[in-house]
């Protein structure tokens, strides 16, 4: 069950989404939109079940460090590949411009 509510200042819409985390209801108070905010706690009420199944570990608090280093264990592998990914695109787009700065360079010495 989610409950959304929201407050409305000037600048930008508060919201308050009650989500459930592991047996626990919790109202979470924030700006982001509701459905993220509930995606974001069923993933983590999902990283929480699979820690507390693959460890059998029952208290709360040690299910809670299980679950964020596997959530912080994904990030950072993501983040390892967009790194990667980056450093091959400015070699790619180096690549292009050393090309066409040759070609260009030819150009004019031909002209």
């Amino acid at each position: 069950m989610v409950f959304v509510a929201a407050r409305t200042s000037v600048a930008m819409v508060e919201n308050k989404v009650v989500v459930h985390i592991f047996g626990e209801e919790y109202p979470i108070t924030g700006v982001t939109n509701p459905s993220h905010i509930s995606r974001v706690a069923e993933y983590v009420d999902s990283k929480m079940k699979e820690a507390a199944q693959a460890s059998r570990v029952q208290a709360r608090d040690k299910v809670a460090i299980l679950a964020s280093m596997s959530i912080a264990s994904e990030l950072l592998e993501r983040s390892d590949r967009v790194g990667l990914a980056e450093q091959d695109a400015h070699s790619a787009l180096d690549r292009v411009l050393a090309g066409l700065s040759e070609a260009l360079a030819d150009d004019t010495v031909g002209s």
